[in-house]
């Protein structure tokens, strides 16, 4: 089902930066699908053992950093939560940090509405797919049914530390007109697919805030692994995990968020910067990420 209102830009799209950064390739080896198909990954036993082995280890993020939750870290930019969201969306740089199972390292937009959410961006959790490797991950949170459904694809190459980043844009939004939630990939905005509003309880109708960020988990007392790019932030994009061309979606219109975000850091490891519109390529401008070593207890 394809949209049938996508927002439209305050500017025309030939006024829009793009901000420099190296495409990440996403898609099929051998060209991907015969026309009129879908990918849809095979799943096998150790699938859903991994799959089930993930859901509880991270079955509510309500109150996370509990006694009863511990080990997860969060930086994060949040819009104040006093007017409806159609949408977010970033540039977001895509890293491949060293993570041992059942940890895992990522990096975020993500709208919301009470306890549901949608989320969109890159990780690293061999729990969750079997593998090191980076992936590019869209995610549904439902915590009033305490579900998680995600789907991961491997990103490559990623970005180095000191040299010119990867990255990959997404934007997750909400048709003004049947309500559903689509999520789109790249500069060309290719929408990648869809979630029905009718699953929805609160985002049903609309969302209440906006984030982007990173976030890491690791068992209690056992060192965290990094954030972003792994090091503490530099306040320089080739070396600085990061969100550029960050906007949302408001009354169907993609704008700038407010310079004042609330920022939220839980760990002296780990931090978040808010450049806001720095102008030129990378618009406006979110940094985060940070070192290994969060003790989550």
């Amino acid at each position: 089902m394809r949209p049938t209102s996508p927002p439209r830009r305050v500017s025309p799209e030939k006024e829009v930066p793009k901000p420099d950064y190296k495409h990440v390739k996403i898609g099929l080896e051998g060209g991907g699908c015969p026309m009129g198909t879908v990918p849809i990954r095979r799943t096998t036993k150790d699938d859903l053992i991994r799959a089930k082995l993930y859901s509880e280890m991270h079955a509510s993020k309500i109150n996370p950093l509990t006694d009863e939750e511990p080990g997860k870290h969060f930086a994060v930019a949040r819009t104040f939560e006093n007017i409806d969201y159609d949408g977010v969306g970033a540039m977001l740089s895509v890293w491949n940090l060293p993570v041992q199972a059942p940890q895992y390292t990522l990096g975020r937009v993500k709208i919301k509405n009470g306890a549901e959410s949608l989320e969109a961006g890159w990780t690293v959790n061999p729990v969750l797919y079997g593998w090191s490797s980076t992936l590019f991950q869209h995610t549904m949170w439902i915590y009033t049914s305490f579900n998680r459904y995600t789907c991961g694809h491997v990103l490559e190459p990623v970005s180095r530390y000191g040299e010119k980043p990867y990255g990959i844009t997404l934007s997750i939004y909400q048709d003004t007109i049947n309500l559903n939630w689509y999520l789109k990939y790249d500069d060309n905005r290719t929408v990648i697919g869809w979630w029905p509003s009718r699953i929805f309880t609160n985002l049903g109708s609309t969302a209440t805030g906006a984030e982007w960020g990173g976030e890491v988990f690791s068992p209690p007392n056992v060192p965290s692994p990094g954030m972003g790019s792994g090091h503490r932030i530099k306040l320089d994009t080739n070396y600085d995990a990061f969100f550029a061309q960050a906007n949302i979606v408001v009354n169907n219109t993609i704008i700038k968020p407010r310079k004042d975000l609330k920022l939220f850091t839980d760990s002296f490891n780990f931090d978040i910067t808010n450049k806001g519109d720095v102008g030129g390529e990378p618009g406006y401008l979110i940094l985060y990420g940070g070192v290994s070593g969060a003790i989550g207890n």
